[in-house]
């Protein structure tokens, strides 16, 4: 590797400790460490919106990312954590719907845009791969606990341990990395909707029971989701792999 890409790490925020926490779990930023890159953690600015009336073209305009930020990144690494606005793809929160975040939200919405319209590497997991299909308007299943499933879709298990196969599409980056199948773990109660007349991606891996797993823009360097969490399943070669070749993308290899 030339050099060590500067990868992007979003952070959660939790509202209630301490008076206000960024949050972020070390296996995310050791994934990264060890698959070469310098993780940089990124966190939305947090501060609440004066006159302002709903409309989230204008929220979204207040909470945008500075383009210092940018300069540092070689890639951005979408972490996991809670629901996402259903505003983003016209919906409201349903009962089953958990908490979300707004200032997080409009962070990674804009962040997510901006990798689109720069070609800028961008792998999501779980809340990742959400957040990334939010951004270009796709609806999310808000409770996958409401749909026909007999599945273990947040699993009991511990979380290294992988509960469920994905199949992955032929020609991708998915089949590349991990193979026409995978054992998966799974810690989600959303999940990208199914049956959609378009998706603004190409969906590219999926669970036995339908849910979808993995999306890509195979126009673009690298933008990749997944939902299961591979960096929870680091001693695997097939997910350290997925952290591996993001890294080299990023490196410009």
């Amino acid at each position: 590797m030339s050099k060590r890409p500067v990868i992007g790490i979003t952070a959660d925020f939790d509202p209630e400790r301490a008076g206000g926490t960024h949050l972020i779990y070390n296996s995310y930023i050791e994934s990264i460490r060890r698959a070469g890159g310098v993780p940089l953690l990124l966190m939305p600015t947090v501060r609440t919106p004066e006159n302002w009336g709903g409309d989230m073209d204008e929220f979204l305009k207040m909470y945008s990312v500075e383009e210092e930020i940018l300069a540092c990144c070689d890639g951005v690494l979408f972490t996991g954590g809670a629901d996402v606005d259903p505003k983003y793809y016209g919906k409201q929160p349903s009962r089953e719907c958990g908490g979300f975040f707004p200032f997080r939200d409009a962070f990674e919405i804009n962040l997510t845009r901006i990798c689109v319209e720069r070609d800028l590497p961008a792998f999501g997991i779980c809340r990742g791969i959400q957040s990334m299909a939010s951004a270009l308007g796709t609806e999310l299943i808000q409770d996958v606990g409401s749909e026909a499933t007999d599945r273990q879709h947040f699993q009991r298990a511990v979380n290294w341990y992988p509960t469920h196969r994905v199949t992955t599409k032929e020609g991708t980056k998915l089949r590349e990395l991990v193979g026409e199948e995978a054992w998966v773990n799974s810690f989600h109660h959303q999940a990208i909707k199914k049956g959609l007349e378009s998706y603004p991606f190409e969906i590219t891996a999926w669970s036995e029971d339908g849910l979808i797993e993995g999306i890509e823009k195979p126009e673009l360097k690298y933008f990749v989701g997944v939902q299961w969490h591979p960096e929870r399943m680091i001693t695997d070669p097939k997910m350290r792999g997925l952290f591996e070749h993001f890294v080299k993308v990023c490196a410009g290899e």
